[in-house]
């Protein structure tokens, strides 16, 4: 990590877990001192230590990246990218969806579609902190992914109510997203796998699997032609 006054970042460090308990005043650090790799995000110019996932959420984030990735609408999906939201707030959802520039460095502005799992252990006071740095920016949805029972996913948009969506239902991000995602492709591998076989075959221009068997079929008689007579 690079910081203009490293004793000044080791003495105030320790003091400092994101909650909602954190000064209301502005910290002091910006996001040009951090680094891709280093383990903090910042908001509004406060440190946020962010640890290394679990297991069971690192199988969770794979669904939802091959979901997400493979669908129709075809924009970048990033997993942990760094959205500067401000000089001294810097955030890393755990997916983002958008513009991705293929380019070194932060990314300036903020996703358009932003999911973060949560497990056990979530400051809850962090989470919201975060959910509410990232609307504020501009993000249109932010889906909270809960993986501990009962499992959900929490539906957030600027100027709404939090909305809740259970196994069984359909997540939709207009204008985001060409198809819905069900609540369980968020996490569950054999249902990401489905989703993703779906979106991939609409981007072939294929409705289902059904139909890309009966045009491959099609194709195959086309290609064989009639029957030649032997002599």
């Amino acid at each position: 990590m690079v910081f203009g006054d490293l004793d000044l970042w080791a003495c105030y460090l320790p003091s400092v877990r994101r909650s909602s308990s954190l000064p209301t005043s502005p910290g002091p650090f910006r996001a040009y001192q951090l680094r891709p790799g280093d383990p903090y995000e910042l908001s509004h110019g406060h440190p946020i230590l962010c640890l290394p996932e679990g297991g069971r959420s690192s199988q969770a984030i794979g669904a939802g990246v091959a979901v997400l990735s493979s669908d129709p609408a075809d924009l970048d999906v990033g997993r942990d990218v760094g959205f500067t939201l401000a000089p001294d707030t810097l955030r890393a959802p755990d997916l983002a969806v958008g513009e991705l520039p293929d380019l070194p460095g932060w990314v300036p502005g903020a996703p358009l579609l932003a999911v973060e799992y949560v497990d056990t252990g979530w400051d809850e006071g962090e989470l919201a902190d975060k959910i509410q740095d990232l609307l504020e920016a501009g993000t249109r949805l932010f889906w909270v992914v809960r993986l501990n029972d009962p499992r959900r996913v929490e539906v957030h948009q600027p100027g709404k109510a939090m909305t809740i969506a259970k196994p069984g239902e359909e997540l939709r991000a207009p204008g985001i997203l060409a198809n819905p995602v069900r609540v369980e492709a968020l996490y569950d591998p054999e249902v990401a796998r489905e989703a993703t076989l779906r979106n991939l075959l609409q981007r072939r221009g294929y409705d289902s699997l059904e139909a890309f068997l009966a045009a491959e079929e099609a194709r195959g008689r086309s290609l064989s032609g009639p029957a030649v007579p032997p002599r």
